[in-house]
């Protein structure tokens, strides 16, 4: 997809947002027959590539993409943007923004009639006319989850009430902690959210969070062990008793992680342990590791250079599709210097594959995907374009745990806080809407109590409680109206 295409399917995603937003807080001032008109007219703008019967089904089906790309569909997407996108994203006034984009509309009406049987006549042995309109008018959600530690737990609350308003995610991508919270959220449409929050109060430190040396073949030492395999194993395992892989989820999910490149650290993991002064097999007193874990925060941000680290998607090829699905979790919860996670079972299939994907990549490490890309929108946005779930027809929902507050348990992050907004802001333009969340528990309160855990999910519920009515707008399903 050339660079045009992309700039052209973000204009009409924007265009879109902003009309949903406007009949959302204007309910009534259109007919419902006129909503589902304008709606339409948008999204088929941008129609280019889709999976016949996938936004139906809610999955990829057996079928081939088919690309669709006639000069009546490029005429009109043309005419779309050009007559529609100023009364809609030039309005700050969303009443106004309402009746000026419904009187732009009467002059291309009769072109979406026109356009559309054009593109059925063109592909009559490709997708039927319901399997077009479908994929025009239903909405699949993406969920992406941002990183930031323990302030990511509140996305328990919110994602515990998106299900109950039956706002189910058609595919989850996450960083960090958004992946390891992600993960859970993935393995089933129907997540058992009692039994996943008292797993996760059950868990003890000790047994996550380790103080013994550890061989480093595909991550970076820390000054933590974290064994995240070790506590969550016996909830991730298929019906035969074998580890479950990426590709066993119930819904699609992708983690981020980071990927240190080649040579960038100027010496080898085992290297930087030494310098870093990162092996031990001993706790360290309270006073000891409080000052070993400050000077290691402050070494983490150093990360935050696309010169050291690159992106690295895991789930999202077939390298990686059978990847074990909490090793893929804990490498990208891995904080540089701080938690090093690694594959230290024998696992002869696991290891072949970390083994490919560093050579592949070209990386000497794994680490935390938050300093590679800390909330993934344009990330999730590519691979659904590029055929992840076979529609192309999404809403792209991101939380963001990590944006400044004042806080005591976060005031001492805020300098690392706002370097990561600037990576969010670059992903901004990807997403349909960011819910950023305040309050939240402390970065650094990597496993909660369960007084914290419960305090926590309660803020991600309140929070997501007022997002539920818009977002239940935007994927509100719409047909063709024949003129």
């Amino acid at each position: 997809m050339s660079s045009a295409d992309v700039e052209t399917l973000l204009t009409l995603q924007r265009m879109e947002s902003k009309l949903v937003d406007a009949l959302f807080e204007h309910p009534g001032t259109l007919s419902r027959r006129r909503e589902h008109e304008l709606r339409y007219a948008v999204s088929f703008a941008g129609l280019h590539r889709f999976q016949p019967g996938a936004a139906a089904t809610g999955g990829r089906t057996q079928r081939r993409d088919v690309p669709v790309q006639i000069p009546a569909l490029d005429d009109y997407r043309r005419m779309v943007v050009g007559v529609m996108s100023r009364p809609l994203l030039h309005n700050r006034d969303s009443d106004k923004r309402l009746r000026e984009v419904n009187r732009a509309y009467e002059t291309i009406a009769h072109r979406v009639a026109a356009t559309r049987r054009a593109v059925l006549d063109a592909h009559a042995n490709d997708f039927s006319a319901q399997e077009l309109d479908d994929e025009v008018g239903i909405k699949t959600l993406v969920s992406i989850a941002g990183g930031g530690g323990g302030a990511g737990y509140v996305y328990i609350g919110a994602w515990e009430v998106m299900q109950h308003a039956r706002l189910i995610p058609g595919y989850i991508i996450g960083s960090s902690i958004g992946a390891v919270l992600g993960l859970f959220r993935a393995k089933e449409r129907e997540g058992d959210y009692a039994a996943h929050l008292e797993r996760a109060k059950q868990l003890r430190r000790d047994e996550v969070f380790r103080f013994i040396s550890m061989r480093a073949r595909y991550g970076l030492p820390g000054i933590f062990r974290l064994y995240l395999h070790h506590g969550l194993q016996d909830g991730f395992r298929n019906a035969d008793g074998s580890p479950m892989r990426l590709s066993d989820l119930q819904i699609p999910f992708e983690a981020v992680v980071g990927g240190v490149r080649r040579g960038a650290l100027e010496e080898s993991p085992e290297a930087y342990a030494i310098s870093h002064h990162l092996p031990q097999d001993r706790r360290p007193g309270r006073l000891e590791l409080r000052a070993r874990v400050a000077t290691q925060m402050v070494r983490m941000w150093s990360f935050v250079n696309p010169r050291i680290v690159k992106e690295v998607v895991l789930g999202g090829d077939r390298l990686t599709a059978d990847f074990d699905a909490i090793d893929a979790a804990g490498f990208s919860a891995a904080i540089p210097g701080i938690l090093h996670y690694d594959i230290a079972r024998d696992d002869p299939a696991m290891h072949s594959i970390a083994a490919a994907l560093m050579e592949r990549e070209e990386i000497d490490a794994l680490v935390d995907g938050g300093v590679a890309n800390n909330v993934p929108a344009r990330t999730a946005w590519r691979q659904v374009h590029a055929g992840k779930i076979g529609t192309r027809n999404c809403y792209y929902l991101a939380f963001d745990c990590l944006s400044p507050q004042m806080s005591v348990g976060h005031a001492w992050m805020n300098v690392g806080e706002r370097v990561l907004q600037l990576q969010v802001a670059l992903n901004k333009r990807y997403m349909h809407r960011r819910v950023a969340f305040r309050p939240t528990l402390s970065p650094i309160t990597l496993l909660p109590s369960a007084r914290q855990m419960d305090q926590a999910v309660s803020w991600g519920r309140a929070q997501m409680s007022g997002e539920v009515a818009r977002i239940q707008k935007h994927m509100e399903r719409f047909g063709y109206e024949e003129p």
